[in-house]
């Protein structure tokens, strides 16, 4: 049978015990369009459910060995079964035993004796409300994946705390961060090396670098907070403090100096300048339709013009890097160099190898 809105039929299960009534309903089933299933009691039933489910079943209550409503609070017991509807077809005719019938995971009830349009017009529509509930739930599917992938796309994009923070409350207040260790690293004579290399070679050579930059960041407790170009900026210390913050930014620096030197051997060569500041910052969301979520400060600004003046395949540091790091890595003498707006300042190379700690005499 095709039905008003052009869906083909379903399949009707019919648990009665009377073959009287047994024929009625698949003769009136049958020349309504829908594929009949029938059984004379509760274990027949669940034998055909087994091997297949039909999409509506015709249940009689009163019945041998098990009757209807036994049956129908095994239906709704199974994850497998509880969702095909059941409309009771019985004798009795109370209240009580229509609640039972209720209770038991019914969605209908029909009496005997039954108007065959009356069925018709039931059945039709449960069945109607099952392709809507099916139709919703995979909406619904549909909905949550949406969901997933746009989780995915702001975690990859924001910081895990601001991705978590949009996706609770919708927004994300400006925060201050009392101590937060700042690098950028730039990959020397980029823009020259772009003009000649095709783009996707050149994309390609970013796109290798930056994501084992990603994974040292990662390995080492920082968090990479943007790119601008053939710029790297990430930060450790931020959401949460941290005692080692400074350390494990140092140590990611040093990593990425390493790496870059190490691919070097085999692929194209690159060299790269890093600087590297501590001290406070302030971190926001800009924009409304395309989220940038930016650190701002004297921070940042001095951790910029660090990797400005630091030389090719080193690790520039202010004096408060140098201050917090000195009894645990090597550093060059002190240079004192002109920055733009900070005037004449202490800055220091962060070297190769960390300190041996110290001795227990010591």
């Amino acid at each position: 049978m095709i039905d008003q809105e052009g869906q083909q039929s379903a399949t009707i299960m019919v648990v009665e015990d009377s073959m009287i009534n047994q024929r009625v309903l698949h003769n009136l089933l049958d020349k309504a369009g829908f594929t009949v299933q029938l059984a004379s009691n509760g274990k027949e039933a669940l034998d055909q459910l087994e091997r297949r489910h039909p999409d509506l079943i015709l249940l009689d209550i009163l019945m041998p060995d098990m009757d209807g409503l036994a049956l129908c609070h095994r239906l709704n017991s199974q994850k497998s079964t509880r969702d095909i509807p059941v409309i009771f077809i019985s004798a009795l005719d109370n209240t009580a035993d229509k609640l039972s019938g209720f209770a038991a995971g019914g969605v209908d009830y029909i009496t005997k004796p039954f108007h065959p349009a009356e069925v018709l017009a039931r059945i039709g529509t449960h069945l109607k409300i099952c392709r809507l509930q099916r139709q919703l739930a995979e909406k619904n599917r549909q909905l949550e994946l949406e969901k997933q992938k746009s989780e995915a796309l702001l975690l990859n994009v924001l910081p895990v705390h601001v991705a978590a923070e949009l996706m609770e409350k919708g927004s994300c207040i400006p925060h201050s961060f009392a101590n937060v260790a700042v690098c950028f690293v730039d990959i020397v004579q980029f823009t020259a090396a772009a003009a000649t290399l095709a783009p996707e070679v050149l994309i390609g050579e970013l796109n290798d670098l930056f994501t084992v930059f990603d994974l040292i960041a990662e390995a080492n407790n920082c968090d990479r907070m943007k790119t601008i170009g053939d710029a790297y900026l990430f930060v450790s210390g931020m959401p949460e403090p941290s005692d080692r913050h400074v350390s494990d930014a140092a140590k990611a620096a040093l990593a990425m100096v390493d790496f870059v030197r190490e691919r070097n051997r085999f692929a194209r060569n690159w060299q790269v300048r890093i600087g590297l500041h501590v001290g406070p910052v302030v971190g926001g969301i800009v924009g409304t339709k395309k989220y940038l979520y930016d650190i701002f400060g004297d921070t940042v600004n001095v951790a910029a013009r660090l990797q400005t003046l630091s030389e090719p395949m080193r690790v520039n540091v202010s004096s408060a890097v140098y201050s917090q790091l000195r009894h645990e890595f090597a550093f060059s003498c002190s240079l004192d160099v002109e920055m733009k707006g900070k005037g004449t300042q202490s800055t220091y190379f962060l070297e190769e190898r960390q300190q041996p700690p110290p001795s227990a005499a010591a």
